[in-house]
């Protein structure tokens, strides 16, 4: 389970920020937070602000923190690493991109970071609390090729520093040797899943192949589909034939994607899916049903309810943690509402589960949806760098936090927060 991430020098964030996801001693929705071991957490976070504020950016560096981890110990030793650092001040442009991620796994707390430019690992380090310590202790510290490993809690890393390129990380070194502790952290890595939710229909293959072959989730999603009454009574998967129309539509496909493409059609791979709608007569009886194509004939919020469905119920099934850019996009309030509550009720969320999103839909902005230390602000500085805070944190120009009987949306509308667009000196939402 997340508990903290933080994230300097990455694209719109020069300063150093961190997205905390430990429950402060606030005592709004004590039933939705997550106990694991001494610890307390909060089963959603959402993040607002105005448009290129920096909210997609926060989820991005997460995102290119887990696949830095995830590709390293492939990278060929010329190969540059994904380094995109905050361009609008001449130092920062030059300066190392820094991420740290805290979790607790086993009720073991793992802190684990590294700063690297675009050609080497420049730092990077290991700690853990196991729980019968109160303070943690190292495993490993690296600065370039200098390396510190501890016999008694990182063995297995031992004289594998020698076998580390300078743009690959020492953790996935070890792990791909085995070591126990290296693919635990690895795991929770790999548990991170992230969707953006303005473009989700790469998640539909995933999808189509849970409610084909009823794997775990199937049944939760289908249930889901009708409690959101999205119009249609079944939803089906079928082998999709190549067709003379496919063929020509493949006309502008590079090669190698159509090469990959026509693989999967031969392997029986291409899927599509079918949703089922009652026939009524003039009375409303049902008296017969009609097959339509899901990508033809439903709404574009349909379309995309179906494909997320897969990530968001294998996340709630494993207990891992989704990311989700721009939630709201082509989705009804209702429907963005139903998605969070199926990671803040405990009778959905019953693996503990983590879902952290983007969104615009200020509908959510208030004390039955979320706690004041869920709802988070991102807001760009005089020097275009993008600041993050959370709303328990804030404090107003009188020195006052906010009350939670406030009323989060008006206030957020109004501008008090800050975290709004500013146009033309208009300030929209005043009376």
């Amino acid at each position: 389970m997340l508990i903290n991430f933080t994230v300097e020098n990455f694209r719109s964030f020069r300063k150093q920020v961190s997205l905390r996801m430990e429950a402060t001693n606030i005592k709004e929705l004590p039933d939705c937070v997550l106990q694991e071991g001494n610890i307390r957490l909060l089963p959603a976070a959402v993040i607002y602000g105005a448009n290129s504020g920096g909210k997609s950016n926060l989820l991005r560096a997460m995102s290119v923190m887990r696949f830095l981890v995830m590709t390293s110990s492939k990278m060929n030793p010329e190969e540059s690493l994904h380094y995109d650092p905050f361009m609008l001040n001449l130092i920062s442009r030059d300066q190392p991109t820094k991420f740290e991620i805290l979790f607790i796994r086993d009720n073991i707390i793992y802190r684990y970071g590294f700063s690297y430019n675009a050609h080497q690992i420049e730092e990077e380090y290991l700690y853990m609390t196991p729980p019968e310590k109160k303070s943690e202790v190292m495993l490993f510290l690296r600065a370039e090729d200098e390396y510190r490993i501890s016999e008694k809690y990182f063995e297995e890393g031992l004289h594998l520093d020698k076998k580390t390129l300078s743009n690959r990380l020492f953790l996935t070194v070890a792990a791909q040797f085995n070591g126990e502790v290296s693919q635990r952290v690895m795991k929770c890595f790999a548990e991170l899943n992230s969707i953006n939710g303005i473009e989700a229909a790469g998640y539909e293959s995933f999808t189509m192949e849970m409610i084909s072959k009823h794997k775990e989730g199937y049944e939760q999603a289908i249930q889901f589909f009708h409690d959101t009454q999205l119009g249609f009574n079944n939803l089906a998967i079928r082998q999709k034939a190549l067709t003379k129309e496919m063929l020509e539509s493949l006309s502008h496909v590079p090669e190698g994607i159509k090469k990959d493409l026509m693989e999967e059609v031969q392997k029986g791979n291409v899927m599509e899916a079918l949703t089922t709608h009652n026939i009524k007569d003039e009375d409303g009886k049902v008296i017969d049903e009609e097959e339509f194509q899901e990508s033809t004939m439903e709404s574009e919020g349909t379309k995309k309810i179906i494909e997320m469905s897969g990530p968001i119920f294998d996340t709630l099934i494993h207990g891992e943690v989704l990311l989700i850019d721009e939630l709201d996009a082509k989705l009804h309030p209702i429907l963005t509402r139903h998605i969070v509550h199926l990671f803040m009720d405990p009778k959905t969320n019953k693996h503990k589960a983590q879902l952290i999103f983007n969104t615009h839909d200020t509908n959510l902005l208030n004390k039955k949806n979320f706690r004041r230390d869920q709802i988070w602000f991102v807001e760009k500085d005089k020097t275009d760098s993008t600041d993050l805070y959370s709303l328990v944190e804030f404090i107003d120009e009188q020195g006052k936090k906010v009350r939670n009987d406030s009323s989060y949306e008006k206030d957020y509308i109004n501008g008090r927060y800050g975290a709004i667009p500013f146009i033309g000196g208009l300030n929209y939402g005043k009376e």
